[in-house]
Formats: structure tokens, C-alpha cells, sequence
């Protein structure tokens, strides 16, 4: 037995405790991990909606059946947003694209208006100097009925001038 290597029971102690104690570390590092994406490891980074909505401006809120409203957002716990001061563009024929303040439709809805957060596309704070804005601003002020038409964007009327006639080339 001279080629036998000795090793203490002490030090066999030291190497099986480390041993179940690295198995447990990872056991939790992988339970924790797998929490941390079933929770959504994104959201735990990316700033809420309430934290990013300037309550100070309006917002467009973009939904997923295509409609927008603008008005002034809050966020109500993880689900809902509360629209309050609601506006739409309701575009026809006859009459062009207009601002509609809501509250004079058919069924009389009252403000805010509640929106489910999985009905949400996106949300846009709206500059103070946008045209959505301003139109809202003059509404407001009781400068534009109900329903106003945006700001007519400069159109280049048709000329009446007839175009002169080019010579001939047989002449």
C-alpha cells in the first residue's frame, strides 16, 4: 500500500458540503431566472406607461381597430387607461376631415372614456404646438363649433391660363 493516496474524512466533508452547496446555487439561479422570464424580464427594465405619459399634454392613443382618439391620458393600474377631454377626426366626403369633440354620439358616452390597455397599439404625447393641439385649443377657447375642419394645408389652385400654342414645325 504504498502507492495509496490518504485523503481525511474532514476534507471529503469540505469537498461534498461545497459540492451541495454549488448544486443549490444553481438551482436557484435557474428557479429565479425562470420567474424573472415568466414575468417578463423587459418589463422589469422598460419604464410603465404611467411613468412616460406627460400629464401636462394631450395624447394620441392609437387602437387596434384602427380609430384614434386624442385627449388627455392616465394610466389605471396595469389594464386600463382613463381618456379624458376626448377628441377624433371623422373624415367624409361632403365635408372633408374634422375634429369631433366626443360626446355627442347616438348613445351619449360620458368621460372618461375607459380604455383596455390590450386594445392599445401605441400612445403618442402630442407636442403643444401640433395641429391636433391647436385645434383642440381653439375649440376650447369656443373659436371652431363641434365638429372644425383642420387647417387647410396651402393648395396650388388650377391655372385658367391656356397654354400657349407651339409653333409648327412646318412653318
Amino acid at each position: 500500500m504504498k502507492d495509496a493516496i490518504v485523503i481525511p474524512v474532514a476534507a471529503l466533508r469540505r469537498i461534498f458540503v461545497m459540492l451541495l452547496v454549488l448544486i443549490v446555487l444553481i438551482v436557484v439561479v435557474l428557479v429565479v431566472r425562470t420567474q424573472l422570464f415568466r414575468a417578463g424580464v423587459a418589463s422589469l427594465f422598460a419604464p410603465s406607461a404611467a411613468e412616460v405619459i406627460d400629464h401636462n399634454a394631450y395624447q394620441a392613443v392609437f387602437l387596434t381597430n384602427g380609430a384614434t382618439y386624442f385627449g388627455m391620458l392616465q394610466a389605471q393600474g396595469d389594464d386600463w387607461f382613463l381618456l379624458s377631454d376626448v377628441f377624433y377626426l371623422s373624415v367624409s366626403d361632403q365635408s372633408g376631415t374634422q375634429l369631433i369633440k366626443r360626446g355627442s354620439e347616438a348613445q351619449g358616452p360620458k368621460e372618461p372614456m375607459i380604455i383596455s390597455r390590450a386594445q392599445v397599439l401605441f400612445i403618442e404625447n402630442l407636442k403643444d404646438n401640433s395641429d391636433i393641439v391647436a385645434l383642440i385649443k381653439k375649440f376650447k377657447s369656443g373659436q371652431l363649433p363641434v365638429a372644425t375642419p383642420p387647417p387647410a394645408t396651402p393648395t396650388v389652385a388650377p391655372s385658367t391660363a391656356r397654354p400657349s400654342p407651339t409653333p409648327s414645325p412646318t412653318r
